[in-house]
């Protein structure tokens, strides 16, 4: 399902992956900060402005706290009660442990290391977790939530 949102000027189609990454082409001077700091090599230098590979992205934040110049955003979705809402910042991380059926595609996802597995079911690191929410849009069974 895909849905047109707008926030401010930009229009998004939102999927429901819950993020969205944004480079501004007003903003950006390309000065390759936010490459340099990127944990999974999303970011590229492009002809005018860096470029985000949004398959590779894992929307930890890093390049937006790097930007000196704001030129990079993410924005945040909750899809709940029928209504799309935008999250300024996730908080915690929570697993609905009866839902978790041990498949362990969030382990395989997970770019910070941060899920390991006890008792057949997984156990989030929190001290590595970046609450990048990779884990929750990969989650076949909905066990992973973030808020």
């Amino acid at each position: 399902m895909v849905t047109a949102k707008k926030f401010g000027d930009i229009k998004l189609n939102i999927i429901f992956n819950k993020r969205e990454i944004i480079v501004r082409e007003d903003k950006c001077l390309k000065c390759l900060e936010c490459l340099i700091v990127c944990p999974t090599g999303a970011i590229e230098e492009g002809k005018y402005i860096v470029e985000i590979n949004k398959n590779k992205c894992v929307f930890c934040g890093r390049c937006e706290k790097t930007c000196k110049f704001n030129a990079i955003s993410i924005i945040k979705l909750r899809f709940e009660n029928f209504k799309i809402t935008e999250v300024k910042k996730y908080e915690d991380i929570y697993i609905n442990y009866n839902r978790c059926v041990g498949c362990l595609v969030c382990l395989k996802n997970c770019p910070f290391n941060a899920i390991t597995t006890k008792n057949d079911k997984i156990d989030i690191i929190k001290d590595k977790c970046n609450l990048c929410g990779k884990c929750e849009e990969v989650c076949p069974s909905e066990a992973i939530k973030l808020r």
